[in-house]
C-alpha cells in the first residue's frame, strides 16, 4: 500500500478515536447528570438514586431499577425533603399539589390568593360582570406579578428553582 494512503487512513483512524472519546465523555457527562438529579444524600451521607412515586408527611417512596424502598422523611436534611417534595410534584404534573411542597408559608399564601384572584375575575367574566379581555387583562398583570415575586423569592435563597418551577409559575 502507498505510503500516503497509510498515513491518510491512520489521520481518518485517530480523528474518528477522538470523537468516539468526546461522544463517550458528553455521555458520562449527561448519564451522571441525570443520576445526581434523583440521588437524595441521608443524614448519615447514604445516597438513595431513584424516583420519588410517592409523598406524604411523613414518608417517601423511591423506586429505581433494582427495588422501591419507603423511607421516612425524618432520614433526609430538609434541603433534601424540599427537593424530594419538589421532584415528586413535577412528576405528578404539578396542578393541585402546593401543600406538599415545602416552601415557605408566605409564598404559598402569594401562590394561592393570586390563583384565586385569577379564577374570582375569569368568574366574573362568565357572569357579564366585566369583559373577557378586562379579565384576561388582570389575569396576565397578576400572573406576571407572581412570576416577578417567584423570581424574588429564588434569588433570595427562600425556594429553590426547582420549587419555583413545581409551583408552576
Amino acid at each position: 500500500m502507498n505510503v500516503k494512503v497509510e498515513k491518510s487512513i491512520l489521520r481518518r483512524l485517530l480523528r474518528d478515536a477522538r470523537r468516539v472519546a468526546i461522544l463517550s465523555a458528553s455521555l458520562l457527562s449527561i448519564a451522571t447528570a441525570r443520576a445526581a438529579e434523583n440521588a437524595y444524600t441521608n443524614h448519615a451521607g447514604n445516597v438513595v438514586s431513584g424516583v420519588v412515586v410517592a409523598l406524604d408527611a411523613r414518608t417517601t417512596t423511591i423506586s429505581n431499577e433494582m427495588e422501591t424502598v419507603a423511607l421516612p422523611l425524618s432520614i433526609f436534611p430538609e434541603p433534601e425533603r424540599r427537593r424530594i417534595a419538589a421532584d415528586f410534584v413535577l412528576r405528578q404534573g404539578g396542578a393541585g399539589k402546593i401543600d406538599i411542597l415545602r416552601v415557605p408559608a408566605e409564598v404559598k399564601r402569594a401562590v394561592e390568593g393570586a390563583e384565586k384572584a385569577m379564577a374570582r375575575s375569569r368568574k366574573r367574566a362568565e357572569m357579564g360582570l366585566c369583559s373577557k379581555e378586562e379579565s384576561d387583562a388582570f389575569c396576565e398583570k397578576s400572573k406576571s406579578a407572581l412570576q416577578s415575586y417567584l423570581d424574588k423569592q429564588v434569588e433570595s435563597g427562600a425556594i429553590t428553582p426547582v420549587e419555583r418551577k413545581a409551583l408552576g409559575h
